[in-house]
This record gives C-alpha cells, sequence and structure tokens, in this order.
C-alpha cells in the first residue's frame, strides 16, 4: 500500500532544511520509491516556480479564508481562485501518484481542524496510508529560538540584554508561543496516525534532523548519498545582541508598518564564538511563561518534551563587547 508521508513541522524544527533537502534529492528519493512533489505558482509577482514548502499550496487550497493567507498577500496573489486552481490540477497530479509521496510544510499545523480533516481526506480517498511527524522543541528551547527570530527580523527585545550596558527588562507584550496549541489539535485530528518526536532527540542522529527525518521516519536507504541542504543558520551570541540594540535605534519597520530606510543590519557573514542563547536573568524574566508551558506540554505529550536542548549562557562582559565592536572595525577597513 503506498504511504503519504505527512510533515507537519513544528517550527523552529529544521523544516526549511528538510524540505531543500528533499528538493534536491528527488532522483534519490524516486530510487526509494518516494516521491517529493515541487509546485509553481506563475501568477505570484514575481512567479514562483519551484516550491517546496507544501504549507503554501496546501494552506491556500485548504485554509476557510485564503486571500488573507500571508504567502498570498506577501506574493501579491490578486486573483486566488486562478491560483488555486492551479494549485488543484497539480495537487491532483500528486494524489495520482503511484508510489509513496512525502509532504512537509511546518505551516499545515496552523490550519483549523477542519480543514487539516478535509486534508486528509482527499489524502485518503486516493488509497494512502497516512503517517504524520511533527518535531517539538521544549518551551525554553523556542523561547531561545524565537527572540533570535524577532530580532533577526528587525524588532527590538527589551529581555535581550547587552551585558552592563543594558540590562534585560520584563516585555509585558512578550508573548512567546509554544506549539501547545497545534499539538492538540493535531492529536484529536490525526490520533494514532501522528507521533511526535523530541527536537533533540531528532538532532542526536549522526547527520541531524534531517537525516533524522529521511531515515527513521520516511524508510530512506543510502542517505548518504543525499543533497543535504541547511537553511536558517543561527547567529553569534554577540550579533544578535549587538543587532537588538540597533533595532532599537533604527528598527526594520516604523510605527506604521512602513519599511525604515535607516535600518542598519550586520554583516550576515560576521561570526563571533557562541550561538546565541538567553542568560539565566533573562530567562528568569519569562519564567512565569515558560513554567506554565512546560505544564501543558507535559499535559499533552510527557516529561521528555519539556528537556532543554541548550543550557542558557552567562552575560556579556566588558571583554566580549570590546572584541566584538574591534572584530567590526576590522571589516570595515
Amino acid at each position: 500500500m503506498k504511504t503519504c508521508y505527512l510533515h507537519v513541522g513544528l517550527h523552529k524544527t529544521a523544516s526549511s532544511s528538510f524540505q531543500q533537502t528533499c528538493a534536491a534529492s528527488i532522483k534519490h528519493l524516486s530510487q526509494d520509491h518516494l516521491h517529493y512533489p515541487i509546485f509553481s505558482c506563475p501568477t505570484a509577482k514575481p512567479a514562483r516556480l519551484k516550491i517546496n514548502n507544501h504549507s503554501v499550496p496546501l494552506r491556500s487550497l485548504y485554509d476557510h479564508n485564503p486571500s488573507e493567507y500571508h504567502i498570498n498577500r506577501r506574493w501579491k496573489i490578486k486573483d486566488i481562485e486562478q491560483a488555486n486552481h492551479l494549485y488543484q490540477l497539480q495537487w491532483d497530479q500528486v494524489l495520482d501518484s503511484d508510489s509513496s509521496i512525502i509532504l512537509s510544510g511546518e505551516g499545515i499545523s496552523l490550519l483549523p481542524a477542519r480543514a487539516l480533516e478535509h486534508l486528509i481526506s482527499a489524502i485518503d480517498s486516493k488509497g494512502f496510508a497516512i503517517q504524520a511527524i511533527a518535531l517539538v522543541r521544549s518551551p525554553l528551547d523556542y523561547a531561545h529560538s524565537i527572540a533570535q527570530q524577532l530580532i533577526r527580523g528587525g524588532q527590538y527585545l527589551d529581555v535581550v540584554g547587552f551585558g552592563d550596558l543594558r540590562h534585560p527588562m520584563t516585555m509585558t507584550r512578550l508573548a512567546i508561543p509554544d506549539g501547545c496549541r497545534e499539538i492538540a489539535k493535531l492529536v484529536s485530528v490525526f490520533g494514532e496516525a501522528i507521533r511526535f518526536t523530541p527536537f533533540y532527540q531528532a538532532c542526536q542522529h549522526p547527520m541531524g534532523p534531517v537525516a533524522y527525518l529521511l531515515e527513521e521516519f520516511c524508510g530512506c536507504k543510502s542517505i548518504r548519498s543525499y543533497s543535504f541542504k541547511q537553511t536558517q543558520e543561527s547567529k553569534s551570541n554577540l550579533w544578535v545582541r549587538y543587532q537588538n540594540q540597533l533595532n532599537a535605534r533604527w528598527p526594520r519597520f516604523d510605527r506604521k508598518k512602513r519599511l525604515n530606510p535607516d535600518y542598519i543590519q550586520l554583516p550576515d557573514h560576521y561570526m563571533s564564538s557562541g550561538k546565541f542563547r538567553l542568560t539565566r536573568s533573562e530567562i528568569s524574566l519569562l519564567q512565569s511563561q515558560i513554567d506554565a508551558s512546560n505544564t501543558n506540554m507535559i499535559d499533552l505529550l510527557g516529561d521528555q518534551f519539556v528537556q532543554a536542548q541548550t543550557e542558557p549562557i552567562e552575560k556579556l562582559n566588558s571583554q566580549d563587547i570590546l572584541d566584538f565592536v574591534t572584530g567590526l572595525a576590522k571589516i570595515n577597513r
């Protein structure tokens, strides 16, 4: 019986790397009797001809209000019906496949329960057995990751300090999503057809979380010949913290959500030792949120899903900051 291996994220668990690796390894996947579909959207501006994140077509097809889907808006798709008609033609071809298929999209987990049920019904009606998986970060690890993402996106976070030059402060408006709502929905809709794996366990695979998904979930053989891709590389601790201070003065967007022409972004290639992590004092300001998320996560999935992959770090000292500024000066000479 053919199988649909449905990877639904969750967010911040190497989903983009998995999708790009699959897209770059289609010939190898076919040798394992697996098909990874690539979609296109010629009505987007500019046209998108190689869509490897299946969240995009499936959210557009199954969400109750696709015109409000942020990708459709970002891609300036004016005629949603035409775009979905083209997506549907491609989707029908995928479902008519005689081989097993891999679908991957972290945004699939954000579909409403009814929309997920319609998606499952469409796949099931074509004779596929559905096996779904979601990798799950602990709430603390997710806090590290989402803080970096927000800063890289141009926001300023009071809770992220800069040594003795700026101490962390409580942010009443900072709500860290933990995925618990999505997990509860996925459990309700998929039942025993979905498995959840702590992200740190997937990372323990000798070749990383993408290899875990390919080998342990999809059953791929000879994965060493695959074309592995890595996206969204973490920035260094100093890079994120200094960028946060630049965002305080020159945010990417102004109060009217317009792009700020004075926005400054540090060079991507600048690296210094140590990945970004929140400090213990910063975590203490978020502790009530993290504790509540941990309680919910344990109730849903168990204790192993709240184990943090990484430890907090110590705050910057004066020498750290001096070394960083010196490094920037050398780059700009």
